[in-house]
């Protein structure tokens, strides 16, 4: 089985206008990076437009999904970005969770489902990872 994430960055509009573009590729690559560092060698992370993201889990249950999507929840709400540059901007990631097989055997089901999921973890507070 494998899982599929839909990541989104939580207010990230409001990175840009107050920091400015700069400061906003900056935490991006950064979000990025800790994603990377949250994840397992064999699992990707792709941006799929603006600060959406998703994190293809390969060989992966539900309960290890939502492990992975909660250690890459907590390491971003943890982590200041753009220190280098001299900003230091905190975020939160709002993450929706699917799986193959108990929500379809098509990627597109699985795109609609973690989607779906995204938007509860938004709906209810941000900063949330949601698989129900």
């Amino acid at each position: 089985p494998f899982s599929l994430l839909a990541l989104d960055l939580d207010n990230f509009k409001w990175v840009n206008d107050a920091y400015g573009h700069q400061v906003g590729d900056t935490v991006l690559k950064g979000f990025v990076q800790a994603c990377l560092d949250a994840i397992r060698p064999y699992d990707n992370v792709a941006r799929v437009g603006g600060e959406e993201f998703m994190v293809l889990l390969s060989r992966t249950s539900l309960d290890t999904a939502l492990a992975i999507g909660e250690r890459i929840r907590t390491a971003i709400a943890s982590t200041t970005f753009a220190s280098d540059i001299g900003r230091n901007v905190s975020i939160t990631v709002s993450i929706g969770i699917s799986q193959y097989g108990r929500d379809g055997n098509t990627i597109d089901d699985l795109l609609r489902s973690a989607d779906q999921r995204l938007y509860h973890a938004k709906r209810h507070g941000r900063n949330r990872v949601a698989a129900v």
